[in-house]
């Protein structure tokens, strides 16, 4: 108050308001204190993970650790229906961040949609980038739960068996057709999501 000339009221609200978006915490009888900062995504926007990195001064790099093409599986069929099942690739890749693994990705592609994918060289680009070219997006579905993950899931990703983790389930279209379905598995304590909606705008 003394040091922006500004009443206890405004004060207050911008207090709360640094709260809300995460920058502070607040602890009741001994007050507010700065957040230790994550990276956060916004949860109606969808970015390639290595630019996320890299524009907030990251060190990205990957480890593919699985490329196959996809016999007719529970998940294939229930996803991209009986009459696609059979011609989709499964990706898993970890990327990371400053050397610690920030994400898990296990991604479902339609190969009629991308029909390189499977040759694609996963140190020069990623799936995200390569699918933006050759199926442009054009409609995605985002469903986001909180999980605990598997001892596989611990190791990959570095942490400790009690630490829940981020799951997020996209879905992306080009024009009618399905493209790609992906599991995108993110530690608690190293990322998250948000997002501004403003009522009355476009």
């Amino acid at each position: 108050m003394e040091q922006f000339s500004a009443s206890r009221m405004t004060v207050h609200r911008a207090i709360k308001e640094l709260a809300t978006e995460g920058h502070i915490y607040r602890e009741q009888g001994r007050g507010s204190f700065v957040a230790k900062q994550i990276p956060r995504q916004d949860l109606l926007e969808i970015s390639d993970i290595a630019e996320e990195i890299q524009a907030r001064g990251g060190t990205y790099f990957s480890e593919l650790r699985y490329l196959e093409r996809e016999g007719p599986t529970p998940v294939t069929t229930h996803v991209f229906g009986p009459e696609t099942a059979n011609t989709v690739a499964r990706s898993k890749v970890i990327h990371f961040e400053n050397g610690l693994p920030l994400q898990l990705e296990d991604r479902y592609v339609n190969l009629d949609m991308a029909p390189d994918y499977l040759e694609l060289n996963f140190s020069e680009t990623s799936a995200h980038q390569y699918l933006i070219k050759v199926a442009p997006l054009q409609k995605a579905e985002h469903q986001l739960t909180a999980v605990l993950p598997n001892s596989e899931q611990q190791e990959q990703l570095q942490i400790q068996d009690n630490e829940p983790c981020l799951l997020l389930k996209r879905k992306t279209w080009s024009g009618d057709t399905l493209v790609s379905y992906a599991e995108l598995l993110y530690p608690g304590s190293r990322y998250s999501f948000g997002g501004v909606f403003t009522p009355g705008t476009k």
